[in-house]
């Protein structure tokens, strides 16, 4: 399973703490299990979880298995306007934070991600993972069913 740093917004992160946010929507995505630690865009700056992404599901894909379910169909093409794929959340970690502060004072020129950067075999990998502690937080997924109340919400 390849690792990344996955920049996400403080409301974004919420939702995927809390369990309500299911799926991950980005336009280009790779097609692999992936692991990701969590950096929290302004104003928390820093890392403080773990997300492990599943299965890449197309948006179009969706649209045509839920054609018959309207409010399913209006949402999808909203969210096609600006995603391509959403990714399964199987699972969420809380974690301590590591701010960005320490970042770029202890990872000789971390720049925080607009997107994702990959970080295997890389001294920020390394950083994170011995700094990082994971907490009691833990929320799971199940996919075996997905619903079309459950696509492109949140």
């Amino acid at each position: 399973m390849r690792k990344m740093l996955l920049s996400f917004k403080p409301e974004v992160y919420e939702k995927i703490k809390s369990g309500k946010k299911k799926f991950e929507h980005r336009r280009n995505f790779p097609d692999e299990p992936i692991m990701a630690y969590m950096y929290v865009s302004a104003p928390i700056k820093a890392i403080k979880g773990i997300v492990y992404l599943g299965k890449r599901h197309l948006l179009s894909d969706w649209r045509e298995e839920f054609k018959n379910d309207k409010e399913a169909v209006v949402r999808i093409e909203k969210y096609q306007e600006l995603y391509r794929y959403a990714m399964e959340i199987n699972e969420f970690q809380e974690t301590t934070e590591i701010s960005l502060g320490a970042l770029r004072r202890d990872v000789s020129g971390f720049v925080a991600p607009q997107m994702y950067i990959y970080l295997d075999g890389t001294e920020l990998l390394d950083y994170i993972e011995n700094k990082i502690e994971k907490l009691d937080g833990c929320t799971v997924h199940d996919y075996s069913v997905i619903k079309s109340n459950e696509v492109c919400v949140h």
